[in-house]
């Protein structure tokens, strides 16, 4: 679960006389319901174990149950240039090149960059790793993010191995004939 978590521990038992609780961060103990539940609220990261002894004449029974808190996933995406040239190979200029991290959720994580040329057309790459990158070399094009002029869109969709998933921000690039100036 994604901190600051809540959840409900539920129970029910047959033939118990008593029931108690523990819990490995003491949370929660002592005498409880034979069958009940207990709200978990506001839990901070790390794994709780939380475990129900419930017994008759007969003896005891146990039963345990583990939850993990973690950061929630989330991630950014950047460009190293704001401003290039059309075809900016061909004029011994850089082409764009992306790059990222992943923080919280469960590793492993996949990456799916988009990005989308002034003309509408979408293209995805995929990466993985808490960091990344995607260069011309990546994605096989020497002249990435600089074949059309116009404003060029990028961002990332970010999955964790629990395939739990978060979008980037959108970052954009101009690309022009002549960016003198800072005009296109």
């Amino acid at each position: 679960l994604d901190a600051p978590a809540s959840y409900t521990l539920s129970w029910t038992s047959q033939s118990a006389s008593t029931c108690t609780a523990s819990a490995s961060n003491g949370g929660w103990s002592g005498a409880v319901s034979l069958s009940g539940s207990q709200v978990m609220n506001n839990v901070s990261l790390g794994t709780y174990t939380y475990t129900l002894t419930c017994t008759n004449v007969s003896g005891s029974a146990v039963d345990s149950v583990s939850v993990t808190v973690l950061s929630p996933l989330s991630g950014s995406i950047s460009l190293t240039y704001a401003r290039l040239v059309w075809f900016a190979s061909k004029v011994g200029q850089s082409a764009q090149t992306l790059f990222g991290s992943v923080t919280g959720g469960t590793p492993s994580y996949t990456i799916s960059v988009h990005i989308r040329a002034p003309s509408g057309v979408e293209a995805v790459y995929l990466r993985s790793g808490s960091t990344w990158s995607l260069t011309p070399l990546d994605a096989g094009d020497v002249n990435f993010g600089t074949s059309e002029q116009g404003t060029w869109t990028a961002w990332a969709i970010l999955t964790d191995s629990l395939s739990g998933s978060y979008q980037t921000n959108t970052i954009t690039w101009e690309v022009a004939w002549f960016p003198v100036h800072g005009l296109p």
